[in-house]
């Protein structure tokens, strides 16, 4: 979720006009906290999991006029997991190719024309299961590597279709100085999608979560080169999975919940129909939950976090 903040305060979408995006996200993952605790011997003894995600959207967005449009987005993901596998080495299993399609509809509350220095804009819509989520890999046991689904992590989709609820806002509240927020909730009411874990075994098969997914963003943004609509921003996210979901929140399958807390510096630039932005979040805090079945065994299991991400996108208006 890029927020674009030029001299001018958000560049609406002219009505009959579309606009075209590229956004990039990767993430590395290899520190387990359990609680908000890490776990370095874990990692020292190399017995952590390694995630390495490169995620690409292409999405598409078309005005009807200046309050509603639509936005389309189509995402890619090329992943690898590496992990100590049942023959007491490290392997890495990979997953790649077109996740999960979103589809929201999005309006302004206000006239565009009449509120250029603030506005919020709501997006209600939902996702589409073309993702794989039953990619499978090498998994090497005692006596051999076997064909295995890979983690979940890396899984490109969750098998479920989903409610997406979004908003984004901004406000001047100094010459060039913007207050923004904006905010992320995927409903996945589907509590399982029929996918084994990797190390499920036939005496204890455990099936993948749908899980809920939300994200929430504030800060401020300074337009420090009103010409070149330069503008920087710093502000704080915090992003997650839920233990128990809005609907189905009962869910006993296999999900790895917990929140990360990032302070977010970025830098977007407008050059005529261009856009581009770059940010890095870094995290602050990072806090690992448990899940319905650590609650139900009473045992934590420690999840993997990202230290920090690299987020980038590139928009062209036409």
């Amino acid at each position: 979720m890029a927020l674009s903040l030029g001299a001018e305060g958000i560049a609406y979408l002219p009505a009959g006009h579309w606009e075209a995006a590229v956004s990039y996200r990767y993430l590395h993952s290899e520190n387990i906290f359990i609680g908000e605790t890490e776990q370095p011997q874990i990692k020292a003894a190399g017995q952590n999991n390694i995630t390495d995600i490169h995620s690409f959207d292409v999405s598409l967005t078309y005005a009807m006029s200046r309050p509603l449009s639509a936005s389309l987005t189509l995402p890619f993901t090329d992943a690898d997991g590496s992990a100590i596998h049942a023959d007491n080495l490290r392997h890495t299993m990979h997953a790649g190719g077109l996740g999960d399609l979103r589809l929201v509809g999005n309006a302004w509350l206000w006239d565009p024309a009449k509120e250029p220095k603030g506005n919020v804009l709501l997006s209600l819509g939902f996702k589409a299961p073309t993702g794989d989520y039953r990619a499978t890999d090498l998994f090497y046991r005692a006596n051999g590597p076997v064909i295995r689904p890979v983690d979940i992590s890396i899984q490109p989709g969750d098998g479920g279709w989903g409610i997406v609820l979004e908003m984004e806002g901004f406000r001047e509240i100094a010459t060039n100085l913007y207050a923004y927020t904006a905010g992320f909730y995927l409903i996945n009411p589907r509590v399982k999608n029929g996918t084994e874990t990797l190390r499920s075994t036939p005496g204890n098969v455990v099936i993948n979560s749908v899980p809920d997914q939300y994200l929430r963003r504030v800060g401020l943004a300074y337009v420090l080169w009103p010409e070149m609509d330069l503008s920087f921003s710093l502000g704080g996210r915090i992003d997650g999975i839920p233990t128990r979901d809005l609907i189905g929140g009962g869910d006993d399958g296999f999900r790895r919940p917990g929140f990360s807390i990032d302070i977010e510096p970025g830098l977007s630039i407008s050059r005529g129909k261009y856009t581009f932005t770059l940010s890095g979040p870094v995290a602050l805090l990072r806090h690992e939950e448990r899940s319905i079945r650590d609650l139900q065994a009473g045992t934590r299991s420690g999840g993997g976090f990202a230290d920090y991400l690299i987020l980038a996108s590139l928009a062209r208006r036409f």
